[in-house]
């Protein structure tokens, strides 16, 4: 049984509204409602009425909010306590980052970190989706390091979840090149009526990036998606093979500049800038928690 569904329900039960349950549990609306679906099959009876407007539970419904109400806050209860009996035995720091910055980003900014601080026990925990976020609001870390797009809503709220802003990336249009080194694909090139498109996921982070970039883009190219993941490895590696053009972080870049395997896919401005955020939990308050926070400085925007 997965008790992400049961959390799902109950978020539902709540706001009797499919879209801001979706929102709250950072999904699709399509999404949230296959999982509600799900959560029926394993039940094996309906328990959402979804003739009425707002959403209500049916008979069955009620009963099975009450059972799984007692049942969560049992089962948190006993993580909870199980969770601070470790945590008392324990100075390992436990981070939690999308794939990207765990591989380009993480191992510099811990360098940086270590010459500061000294040496620290550390613990990588990877998700190759928006999982990442859940792990923090779940307490399966101490810090979430992703990124943030000021046109995108806050991920986390700000009465419970604080934030620092560690640096910044941007998102840049690539593509194969050529044997004379251009890219095959341009944005700037007006003679291509179609240009192949290796995109993310919607329901990843960089997928809602990236798609509220191309919606809010005066000019409109003429992309045609042929390829989604939610890796950006799994993208770049496409790219490299020709298959279309992609938006990759920069940071990813280097090496594929530098041997001319890649190339810029169009100018500047069609870069797109993003933030590196590091979150915490302000009910997480341990010595080790508050030592390594308050040594990171604060920055706004305009000093990263």
């Amino acid at each position: 049984m997965n008790f992400k569904l049961v959390e799902d329900f109950l978020s539902l039960a709540i706001s009797q509204n499919f879209s801001r349950s979706a929102e709250e549990r950072n999904v699709t609306q399509p999404a949230f409602s296959r999982r509600i679906q799900q959560l029926e099959v394993w039940v094996g009876v309906p328990l959402i009425d979804r003739s009425t407007y707002p959403t209500k539970l049916t008979d069955a419904g009620m009963r099975f909010r009450e059972a799984a109400e007692e049942s969560l806050s049992l089962i948190h209860d006993v993580r909870n306590e199980l969770r601070d009996e470790s945590k008392l035995n324990s100075n390992t720091i436990n981070f939690a980052t999308p794939y990207t910055i765990s591989t380009y980003y993480f191992p510099k900014w811990l360098t940086k970190l270590k010459s500061e601080l000294g040496e620290l026990s550390i613990r990588l925990i990877l998700n190759f989706t928006h999982n990442h976020v859940e792990t923090l609001i779940n307490g399966n870390c101490d810090f979430l390091i992703c990124h943030h797009h000021k046109k995108l809503p806050r991920i986390l709220d700000q009465k419970i979840y604080s934030f620092k802003i560690l640096g910044s990336e941007k998102l840049i249009p690539v593509s194969a090149v050529r044997n004379d080194g251009t890219p095959k694909y341009c944005l700037d090139d007006n003679k291509q009526k179609v240009i192949p498109h290796l995109s993310y996921s919607s329901e990843s982070y960089l997928g809602k990036v990236e798609a509220n970039f191309l919606e809010r883009n005066k000019h409109k190219p003429p992309l045609n998606r042929i390829y989604e993941s939610p890796m950006s490895e799994s993208i770049k590696k496409m790219v490299v093979e020709g298959h279309g053009l992609a938006w990759l972080p920069l940071c990813s870049l280097e090496e594929s500049f530098n041997k001319n395997i890649l190339a810029r896919a169009g100018d500047q401005t069609w870069d797109i800038g993003l933030e590196v955020r590091i979150y915490r939990s302000l009910e997480n308050q341990s010595n080790k928690i508050e030592k390594l926070w308050e040594f990171l400085p604060e920055r706004n925007a305009s000093q990263i």
